[in-house]
């Protein structure tokens, strides 16, 4: 393992309470990206599975699915916060989780068959991570940068879903737009910009199926995202929760209800964007 070291890059997930909300409310990945990942690098790399290194990897929600294919996954991120988090919670014992930044992995040159990156990517300083991503990789081994962006996020109603995904548009892209940070508007292009530096690549997206929720649990994630968290530093944390309060007032005002949103129920599905390259 080498040390790991520090560098100046977009971040907006530091806080121990955020990285709480990260952990409750942010979805776990679909269990199809996962295994779509796998079959991948198994098309051409034909050894053991020993290491994955999941790259901003948060609480491990994105993590912990690799653990049954591989001997070892090493979870990393530039957040204290959310690794002390990490270690709080219950993942696979062959899950290790490590503080440090994507540009400098600790693992050694070549021990890697996969370095994954799930919706964390677009904060990164890309070359130089593409740089320590190929110095870890072995022989046809994959990286894998995958997300999802909130405006992309159709809700299912039979009657309404076009108005409830105006509310949320109006809220992410409109009344926040001027608050994105660089990884935000990679999101937004859903990866289209990011090129990763390998001859064999693959742009992949699939939807998932439909998620039961309510709309004070949706109202907390967008409270995890970080044009949010930039709103709130620059108006103060009484103007952000004004903001959830129109996106809230809205959705009930389109479904014509007063119900609290604890106990509004909504149904929405969500795309993932999935580019994979693979290391000569």
């Amino acid at each position: 393992m080498k040390n790991c070291s520090w560098m100046a890059t977009e971040r907006f997930f530091e806080g121990v309470q955020h990285a709480k909300n990260y952990a409750t409310f942010r979805p776990r990945p679909p269990e199809q990206l996962t295994e779509r990942i796998v079959a991948y690098l198994k098309e051409k790399y034909e050894g053991q599975l020993d290491l994955c290194v999941d790259v901003g990897c948060g609480n491990g929600q994105c993590s912990t699915p690799f653990a049954h294919h591989f001997h070892q996954v090493l979870a990393t991120d530039v957040s204290s916060a959310q690794i002390q988090v990490a270690n709080t919670l219950v993942h696979p014992v062959n899950v290790e989780f490590q503080n440090c930044t994507a540009e400098s992995i600790p693992a050694t040159a070549g021990s890697t068959q996969l370095v994954n990156a799930s919706t964390a990517a677009h904060w990164f300083d890309l070359p130089a991570f593409f740089q320590e991503a190929n110095r870890v990789l072995c022989s046809n081994g994959v990286i894998a940068l995958s997300s999802y962006g909130l405006a992309s996020h159709v809700f299912i109603h039979p009657t309404k879903s076009a108005e409830l995904h105006q509310a949320l548009v109006h809220f992410y892209c409109e009344r926040l737009g001027s608050f994105w940070g660089t990884g935000n508007r990679h999101v937004y292009d859903e990866y289209a910009n990011i090129v990763v530096p390998f001859a064999e690549i693959t742009r992949e997206e699939f939807w998932t199926e439909e998620v039961s929720t309510t709309l004070a649990e949706i109202a907390a994630l967008l409270e995890t995202a970080g044009p949010y968290q930039n709103y709130c530093r620059s108006k103060g944390d009484a103007a952000g929760r004004e903001l959830l309060d129109e996106f809230i007032t809205n959705c009930q005002r389109v479904l014509e209800t007063q119900e609290q949103p604890e106990r509004l129920k909504l149904k929405w599905k969500r795309k993932y964007f999935l580019i994979m390259g693979r290391k000569p």
